[in-house]
């Protein structure tokens, strides 16, 4: 099996979403479920430069429905989208199901789309890419990666806004800060020492606060299911 990252030109619901007043950093497309013959329903994760209300979005996109918006507390003026758009919002998605290719993740920027997939072999990636490069031009291949295994699909990452709401401000500024400095890297990069002295707290708190970070997420992974 391969995995493959390939770039093509922005198109679809990130297009649109860079098209609006508000600047736009990122559009993520976490996850994607048909509705009807012509609409999908999408969880986006899109970043902003500032802050942005449903009011102000829903005005700029006359024909997406915004469904639900709330703010991520992971990350600064980002934002977890639900919003009913048309299918052909998310063409390289379906082009890429439809060829039975297993998409990960698919990331719009203000020029292209970021898009990392397996395949079979590579003669289904000639395939893949002939479909691709014949409803949206051009497609680069940014690297490939021999596999054993299948991986994450796309919609994976909901994770991240399933935890994010069961942490309170302090315990994510923790985990962001120790994430953003190595602490978890192998070797550490940085002491538990050195991450209390950037956050201005106790060691003590630090270690609480960890510890209270990861039984939140053994409790997401192996708790009951709500």
């Amino acid at each position: 099996m391969l995995r493959i990252k390939f770039q093509i030109r922005s198109a679809g619901i990130a297009s649109k979403l860079f098209a609006i007043d508000e600047q736009v950093i990122s559009v993520e497309i976490d996850n994607a479920l048909p509705v009807t013959e012509g609409e999908v329903f999408l969880s986006l994760t899109v970043g902003f430069h500032a802050d942005i209300s449903k009011e102000s979005l829903s005005n700029q996109l006359p024909n997406i429905q915004i469904i639900d918006m709330s703010e991520a507390n992971v990350t600064p003026h980002t934002y977890y989208l639900s919003v009913l758009a048309d299918l052909s919002d998310v063409s390289v998605l379906s082009l890429l199901t439809e060829n039975k290719a297993i998409p990960h993740t698919i990331v719009g920027t203000d020029s292209h789309l970021d898009v990392v997939a397996s395949v079979r072999d590579w003669t289904h990636l000639k395939e893949v890419a002939a479909t691709i490069e014949d409803n949206h031009g051009s497609l680069e291949l940014v690297g490939t990666t021999q596999t054993e295994s299948i991986g994450f699909p796309l919609g994976s990452n909901k994770v991240k806004q399933s935890i994010s709401g069961k942490l309170s401000d302090n315990q994510l500024e923790v985990l962001e800060t120790a994430y953003r400095l190595g602490y978890f890297k192998v070797p550490q990069e940085v002491t538990a020492e050195e991450i209390a002295e950037e956050l201005d707290i106790s060691r003590s708190t630090l270690s609480e606060r960890l510890r209270r970070v990861e039984h939140s997420f053994c409790a997401l992974l192996f708790g009951p299911q709500e």
